[in-house]
């Protein structure tokens, strides 16, 4: 009798794994971590082999389904990947249960739950005074209401993939606190890119409250004129520009010079020599060709490839009488020329001087 229970709970034990392994060919298949909050939610999976399927993100209240979201996804055998949504729909209620199920074609591998609370809930113990992503990085204001530890990460989304993250670990909330990243790779121009601060807030008792923030930028080239190293005289002008984006920015100096008495507008350009990213400086020298004796209102502008200006700067210049080329024997040289040639070897050695230093 007893040999017969045994026999009977093994046939059970046996047939329980084998109905498993058909009706789910890919056990080895784990969500390794979920989470949410009224913003945004992520899911991390891992698989013993490769797999491509979908995961589907939904948000329930009592029951009801307020919204979801079908997510694609290709992973490699053994290596974790992770997916994230941005909720669109506000709040309503107090609590609600946010769903992750994960699918091969239409069969259901593995789901899990996390229940999301919103208002008062779920308030940290700080503000968040200013989130704002930009073309060169991410800065992030926290104002605390009351002492607090928090790990801080930073990341970038293209669309529902992770593609940078820096976390900050152990950051002190006694009073505001700055966080600033900067992008360490280039970023494509008119790309919208979508930011996640995820913050955790240490408590003592207790696993950490998790609270998330999104926000957007549309990438684009941004340089900036140095208003203290713009030189300008009656034989030319030297401008030194710098990036402030991640988007390369591959563009011209362009100078106006409009004759005070006449009204006449003469249009200098000079290529930018560097393609300049964020902190990166070049400086283009730009020599007046006809510009006659007078007083001129000389705009200095920045110019990109699609002939978008992204900086100015104005001055006014008076070019005097006896600046005026003169006619002199073959045999002389006229200031004009060795201005010229002082100008080149100024500049020349002001590229040499910062090539050093760098």
């Amino acid at each position: 009798m007893y040999l017969n229970n045994i026999k009977s709970v093994l046939k059970a034990i046996f047939l329980a794994a084998f109905v498993s392994a058909f009706i789910n060919p890919a056990a080895g298949l784990e969500i390794v971590d979920f989470f949410s909050d009224f913003t945004s939610s992520d899911v991390t999976i891992n698989s013993s082999q490769a797999l491509q399927g979908r995961a589907v993100f939904e948000l329930f209240n009592e029951g009801n389904l307020v919204e979801s979201h079908d997510v694609p996804f290709n992973i490699k055998a053994g290596e974790p990947a992770t997916k994230v949504i941005v909720w669109q729909k506000k709040p309503q209620q107090d609590y609600y249960t946010a769903k992750v199920s994960i699918f091969d074609d239409s069969k259901l591998l593995d789901s899990k739950t996390y229940q999301v609370s919103y208002g008062t809930v779920s308030l940290p113990g700080f503000h968040v005074v200013d989130f704002s992503p930009s073309n060169s990085g991410a800065q992030l204001l926290l104002r605390p209401f009351s002492p607090s530890v928090a790990d801080i990460k930073i990341e970038m989304l293209d669309n529902n993939d992770i593609v940078y993250t820096e976390t900050r670990k152990d950051v002190s909330l006694l009073m505001n606190a700055e966080i600033k990243t900067t992008w360490p790779f280039l970023l494509t121009n008119d790309k919208e890119y979508t930011v996640r601060a995820k913050i955790f807030t240490h408590r003592l008792y207790a696993s950490p409250l998790i609270n998330t923030y999104i926000a957007y930028f549309t990438a684009a080239d941004d340089v900036e004129i140095l208003r203290d190293d713009v030189e300008v005289d009656e034989y030319g002008a030297s401008v030194t520009i710098r990036g402030k984006s991640r988007v390369p920015f591959d563009g011209s100096i362009v100078v106006n010079a409009r004759n005070r008495a006449t009204g006449e507008i003469q249009t200098f350009n000079q290529r930018v020599e560097e393609i300049l990213v964020s902190g990166k400086e070049d400086t283009a020298g730009v020599v007046w060709g006809g510009l006659a004796p007078g007083t001129y209102y000389i705009e200095i502008l920045a110019v990109n490839q699609d002939n978008k200006t992204l900086d100015r700067y104005e001055t006014i210049l008076r070019i005097p009488e006896y600046a005026s080329a003169t006619e002199t024997p073959p045999a002389k040289s006229t200031p004009g020329f060795i201005a010229l040639i002082s100008i080149l070897m100024v500049l020349a050695a002001s590229r040499w001087l910062k090539r050093k230093g760098g």
